[in-house]
């Protein structure tokens, strides 16, 4: 994955995730000259993968997944993600960071055969202050496309950063009906390589496959103003 689609992707989950908790103003009813002011910091990785190979208990031949976590300035870090399971034909893989939802399978390609959802967990989060590591451990919860028959793997992901540190900002105002807003998102983040495993499955980038990711800090700021 290059740069700029992980730093795109970073960038609209977190801001969806702070929006989840709270830690994002949204438009709404304002009474006049009222202001309202939010912001927050944290830091998050994001995970793509592709893993190859049948796994205990799961469908398909070949395995591509996504994985974001938060730490909000929490104790508990919030984890969301998902994996989809492939049945390939013999020489062929699907795409990193491919997904079923309804989509038609390429002729002579790889088909979906289940999806799974990671919603939340036990986890540890911890990284360093200069991005050259960070650590996921505990485990997560894992379900099913119709939420039933959740699951709880372990996990331990080990992500160790490498090349340049980059910053990506997202700046948004205007106004409407009588009231401004402003919001400002900064992340600087680093990528960086995978090691570890979920349940069974390992990160060992066996041939064939391949995971990439990013870790970083982030801040947040989103103020709302009706004359």
């Amino acid at each position: 994955m290059r740069r700029s689609t992980t730093t795109r992707r970073l960038g609209t989950v977190a801001v969806a995730a702070l929006t989840a908790f709270g830690l994002v103003a949204t438009a709404g009813p304002a009474q006049a000259g009222s202001m309202f002011f939010s912001k927050s910091s944290g830091r998050l990785a994001q995970i793509d993968w592709l893993e190859v190979g049948t796994l205990p208990g799961v469908a398909g031949n070949a395995h591509t997944g996504f994985l974001y976590v938060d730490e909000l300035g929490r104790s508990t870090a919030y984890v969301f993600g998902f994996v989809t399971d492939w049945e390939c034909p013999d020489g062929v893989l699907p795409e990193q960071g491919g997904g079923g939802h309804g989509e038609e399978p390429v002729e002579g390609g790889c088909e979906p055969v289940g999806e799974r959802f990671v919603d939340g967990g036990d986890v540890t989060f911890t990284m360093d202050k200069k991005l050259t590591s960070a650590r996921l451990t505990g485990t997560l919860v894992v379900s099913d496309h119709g939420g039933e028959g959740a699951v709880t793997p372990p996990v331990d992901i080990t992500l160790t950063g490498t090349g340049s540190q980059y910053t990506s900002k997202i700046v948004d105002s205007g106004s409407f009906e009588g009231s401004t807003y402003t919001y400002r998102y900064t992340f600087t983040g680093r990528e960086a390589v995978v090691s570890g495993r979920i349940g069974a499955m390992v990160f060992d980038d066996e041939p064939g496959e391949t995971s990439t990711a990013s870790i970083g800090s982030y801040r947040s700021m989103s103020r709302d103003r009706t004359r």
